[in-house]
């Protein structure tokens, strides 16, 4: 065996995976190396190092190993492979720079080692060097495009210098490469979610004033309920020249929310009138039909809609049955099992109203599946065959005008292939004429990837408490209380005592205005840890939602070595604690108060607190003056 085969065999072994299972792998690097430039020396020192090392290696103890891996790459330090070992057994112990080192003399040999690449990279992305890591983790993807760590890692690196496009590019790849892996699909859950936040941020800086965003910020409303709100942003939306279609429609159906059906009639017609083919519209008029208990024209309408695109109408099955009187549903389900039994719905129809899940409807072909020809993807839209519209302009993307994008990114929204919608939209926001546009199908897209993907994390690996008391969070942020809760209280069967889950669950009952509940967990956390900040900072939060201002001081004090992010948080409230406490004789609450203000760089309200604490304290030199003059007046007659 010559030493090129040599390095290639050596390379081929060192394929590392997420649970960094490298003794076996380091084992046969051994042997390998054996049979390289130090072959011809018989059994020197040089393979009693490399066998101790795997010895130490298989035990679990790096410490040693990375000894007797140094001592061989001083004997042969011309040995790239060697170099990566020691710098892996390095990167097991905790010696990043020392790995880095090691790793850098082994990629500086021999440019195109895998592993040495990977494990820079992900040694990089743990000391967040963000921008360092990212030439390294490509090389490494590049080298092994079948490698889901090196995939995941230039997510993380990308996500960290802020460029949530590539990083959600890099996790799908990754999931792509290894669709079973929970911690894949969490952090592209995530990436998604941060890509939301990135594009809020730039629609109410660029374009707050456009249609786009008071349609997004009505379709916000809406899914959380505040009804009145979500009204007022559609018709701010519609005042505009150009919004999102369908949002008449979408009005429409916050209106049957409301109970005003005829106002909500005329927006479904508003919508037919200047899209006709809007299957929005036809199933708001559905629900019109149900409500008015004419059941048979509802069904009509279902089976139209059904018959135009099946993945429309699963993706929005939920939306139609929301608040939904229930023998209404009962009788809708009736009249629809009826039908599939004589033979005239299928039985996916009736599935979609009775919440069975994907996997468990029947495999017929859908009819993007049917018909894939490169079409005409106006004249499927305007038919409201949505899936057949993004079928036929999908593998053209590369090379589509704006307005065939701008279609794409519509048709594969509605037709609930929001993976194809996002991609397209992506391309829209890159031109400044359509970035609104383009950031609203994005935004839409996104929220629905995410709340997939970390669905998904959640299936695969159920019997983790970390990512439900994540999902917790997540939902937390997006005010989904109740979804919010159920992840928590997940997470505490599996871990009763998990802080980071009661801390979650006690702030997610105090937000849904379950205070009461809230005050109990958070006594029951307290009784556990009674010195964690975390917990005394919800704990002062729930008393001062009760008015308990006195009793909340002590817990707040005590969390102020909390988490950086929450310390003005905690500030806050005691500003409300000591301005809502009666008896600042001296000045001194007011003066504390201040304090607090300066803390989290409210200059403003700072210098007003000093100033009333001075005030007071002139105020009570003056009464003490008074007093005093007073005593010696009563005095003197004596």
């Amino acid at each position: 065996m010559d030493a090129e085969t040599d390095a290639g065999s050596i390379e081929a072994l060192l394929v590392m995976r997420h649970s960094i299972r490298i003794t076996g792998a380091l084992g046969c690097l051994t042997c390998c190396v054996l049979l390289g430039p130090a072959f011809s020396q018989g059994p020197t020192q040089f393979a009693s190092l490399l066998a101790s090392a795997q010895q130490a290696q298989a035990r679990g103890d790096f410490e040693a190993a990375a000894e007797f891996y140094w001592k061989a790459v001083a004997i042969h330090p011309e040995i790239p492979e060697l170099k990566a070992n020691l710098g892996l057994m390095y990167y097991q112990t905790g010696k990043d720079q020392q790995a880095i080192d090691a790793f850098s003399q082994a990629i500086h040999l021999k440019p195109d080692l895998f592993v040495p690449n990977l494990f820079m990279g992900l040694d990089y992305v743990k000391l967040k060097q963000f921008k360092e890591a990212i030439p390294y983790l490509k090389r490494a993807a590049q080298l092994k495009p079948t490698d889901p760590q090196a995939h995941l890692g230039l997510g993380q690196a990308y996500a960290g210098i802020g460029n949530t496009r590539l990083a959600i590019n890099s996790y799908q790849r990754a999931n792509d490469v290894d669709p079973q892996n929970a911690d894949i699909w969490c952090h592209l859950g995530v990436a998604y979610l941060e890509q939301v936040e990135a594009d809020a941020r730039v629609l109410l800086t660029r374009h707050k004033d456009s249609g786009y965003v008071q349609a997004l910020l009505a379709d916000t409303f809406a899914e959380h309920r505040a009804y009145i709100q979500s009204a007022d942003a559609y018709k701010k939306a519609l005042s505009h020249s150009s919004f999102p279609p369908d949002t008449h429609a979408n009005y429409g159906y916050v209106l049957v929310s409301r109970h005003d059906l005829p106002s909500a009639e005329h927006e479904f017609n508003a919508e037919l009138a200047s899209n006709p083919g809007s299957l929005m519209a036809k199933l708001g008029l559905a629900r019109l039909h149900l409500e008015q208990d004419e059941v048979d024209e509802s069904v009509k309408e279902i089976v139209g809609v059904f018959e135009a695109d099946p993945g429309f109408l699963a993706s929005n099955a939920s939306r139609f049955s929301a608040g939904l009187a229930p023998e209404k549903l009962t009788e809708l389900g009736r009249v629809l099992e009826k039908r599939q039994t004589s033979g005239e719905t299928p039985e996916d129809l009736l599935a979609l109203f009775r919440n069975v899940p994907p996997e468990q409807r029947s495999s017929e072909p859908s009819v993007a599946a049917q018909k894939t020809s490169a079409g005409n993807g106006a004249g499927f839209y305007e038919a409201g065959k949505y899936a057949q519209c993004s079928a036929a302009l999908a593998p053209r993307v590369e090379v589509l005008p704006p307005k065939d994008i701008r279609l794409l990114a519509t048709c594969a929204y509605l037709s609930g292939n929001t993976r194809i919608a996002f991609d397209a939209a992506r391309r829209l926001a890159a031109g400044s004429a359509t970035e609104a546009e383009g950031l609203y199908w994005e935004t839409k897209s996104a929220e629905h990837l995410a709340t997939r993907a970390l669905a998904h994390a959640s299936e695969l690996d159920s019997s983790s408490p970390k990512l439900h008391v994540l999902l917790g969070d997540i939902y937390r942020q997006r005010k989904s209380f109740s979804e919010a809760e159920q992840e928590y209280r997940k997470a505490l069967t599996l871990k009763p005592d998990d802080t980071g889950a009661l801390f979650g669950l006690s702030l997610a009952l105090l937000a849904d205005g379950q205070t009461d509940e809230a005050l109990h967990q958070a006594q029951a956390a307290l009784e556990k840890n009674p010195y964690d900040p975390e917990l005394n900072a919800v704990m002062g939060e729930i008393l001062c939602a009760r008015s308990d201002f006195a009793e909340a001081e002590g817990y707040l004090k005590k969390s102020l070595n909390t988490k950086p992010e929450y310390v003005p948080h905690v500030h806050a409230l005691l500003g409300k604690v000591y301005v809502a406490l009666p008896g600042d004789k001296d000045g001194h609450l007011h003066y504390q108060i201040a304090r607090l203000y300066l803390k989290v760089g409210d200059q403003g309200s700072a210098k007003q607190a000093f100033e009333v604490s001075s005030r007071i304290r002139r105020e009570g030199l003056t009464r003490a003056a008074v007093a005093m003059q007073q005593g010696e007046e009563e005095i003197e007659p004596q």
